[in-house]
């Protein structure tokens, strides 16, 4: 590995790594190498490291899961802010009682905060 690509790449290691591959694997001890911003190995965390082991940063994941190419294509970026306003009710007193009025009173405003903040959320735990 050039000394100039060792620089981009991180190393997140020791971890569950539940792969999106065609087999489906998972690496109870699993790392995974991202070198910009792709992903540049996929294996279990001994192979990884010794893969690349000029790795600019290696972020120790011990007892995390880790979800390499998973993307969140379901997320409701309007209840970001109603987090925890409806967890004892069932289905149709949270959507009838609770969540539906919440959101009819929201503001343009409230629904770009919310917004911003469920977009924050998801970059920092890494989801797509």
């Amino acid at each position: 590995m050039s000394a100039a690509m060792a620089e981009e790449v991180s190393v997140l290691h020791s971890a569950v790594v539940v792969t999106m591959d065609g087999g489906f694997r998972v690496f109870r001890d699993g790392a995974v190498a991202v070198a910009g911003d792709c992903i540049a190995g996929v294996d279990r965390s001994a192979e990884v490291l010794a893969a690349f082991p000029g790795a600019a940063r290696t972020v120790d994941l011990a007892g995390r899961i880790l979800f390499p190419g998973f993307v969140n294509t379901h997320v409701h970026t309007s209840q970001q802010l109603a987090r925890g306003i409806a967890d004892d009710v069932d289905l149709m007193t949270w959507l009838h009682g609770r969540i539906w009025p919440y959101e009819s009173h929201m503001t343009e405003e409230d629904s770009y905060t919310s917004t911003l903040l469920c977009g924050i959320e998801l970059i920092r735990s890494g989801v797509s």
